[in-house]
């Protein structure tokens, strides 16, 4: 399939056999039950970089690292909340249409809301063996609305984006790490599998929008995609806000909670803290998505211009 912008050598039936291929169930990659292993990290140091944090003991950093571990699958669950509804509307747009599209968007959904109930599987086992609460962001379907708000195209721009990014992360950071936690690493690469499938209907959907866009409306659809960027950075700074008090509580660093924002480091340590997490958050979840080989391909056969204005932004993400 091909359009005068944005050209493929796939099309939604090769994504549905694949999506058939790699199938799995979410008892078979976490059956009920199953005792989280916390000696571990969760996630690599290339997504979660806090070394550098040395007032911190071994120990330390390993439950900060593990916060963040709880908090990753969190905003993915967070963002599947608004890709779940845009998938629904495109398939309703595609009925009496193109079958294989049909279908391949329908199984895209249901592949969305079994990783939400994977995701939710592992939280609700951490909030019962980690020792302490772990604070995480809420109000996804909120945080939806306003994204379903923008334009069709920044919306499947964004979505690629994220996609496009989840296939980085265990590629390039996850698949053949050895230090990680097994099971941490087994539920990234059952999420990786399909999310590989879902990034190429989403190229595909992104180019028939393109192909009725006016340049105009391209443009726009840019600048919506740099609004939506601004606004999920905004959400990473509250995470890496609750990152802190959470780390305060499992190390028994932390005040009674009295005060609004206590985590129990002095100032300067809960700065540092609090900078590492939304440094590694922006690297993880914007950097990644915008720097992909793919996206940035996309982004430039879409609009030159457009693309370079995302240029212009990818160092603050770094």
């Amino acid at each position: 399939m091909e359009t005068a912008m944005l050209k493929f050598n796939y099309d939604y039936a090769s994504c549905v056999k694949n999506s058939e291929r790699t199938s799995w169930r979410v008892d078979e990659v976490m059956p009920p039950d199953t005792r989280l292993d916390f000696s571990r990290a969760f996630l690599p140091e290339a997504l979660v970089p806090n070394s550098s944090l040395d007032f911190l003991t071994e120990d330390q950093r390993l439950k900060l690292n593990q916060i963040s571990g709880n908090a990753y699958l969190n905003l993915f669950a967070f963002v599947e909340e608004y890709i779940l509804v845009t998938v629904v509307q495109h398939a309703q747009a595609e009925m009496f249409g193109d079958r294989d599209a049909i279908r391949a968007l329908v199984r895209f959904a249901d592949e969305e809301v079994k990783h939400q109930r994977l995701f939710e599987r592992y939280r609700a086992a951490f909030d019962r063996d980690f020792p302490s609460p772990a604070e995480v962001l809420e109000s996804a379907a909120e945080v939806a609305q306003v994204i379903l708000s923008k334009s069709p195209i920044s919306v499947m721009m964004i979505t690629l984006h994220i996609e496009l990014m989840t296939q980085h992360h265990y590629t390039e950071c996850v698949k053949d790490n050895r230090e990680i936690d097994p099971l941490f690493a087994s539920i990234l690469k059952h999420h990786w599998l399909e999310e590989s499938q879902h990034a190429k209907i989403d190229a595909l959907e992104l180019a028939k929008l393109v192909s009725m866009a006016t340049p105009k409306a391209i443009s726009q659809a840019f600048d919506d995609y740099l609004d939506i960027l601004a606004a999920f950075d905004g959400l990473l700074a509250q995470q890496a806000e609750m990152d802190v008090r959470s780390l305060g509580r499992a190390t028994g660093r932390a005040t009674d909670g009295s005060e609004p924002g206590a985590t129990g480091f002095s100032a300067e340590e809960t700065e540092r803290i609090q900078q590492s997490q939304l440094q590694g958050y922006r690297r993880t979840f914007v950097w990644y998505g915008m720097t992909s080989p793919m996206y940035v391909q996309a982004m430039q056969d879409m609009s030159p211009d457009g693309a370079a204005r995302v240029e212009a932004r990818v160092a603050h993400f770094s």
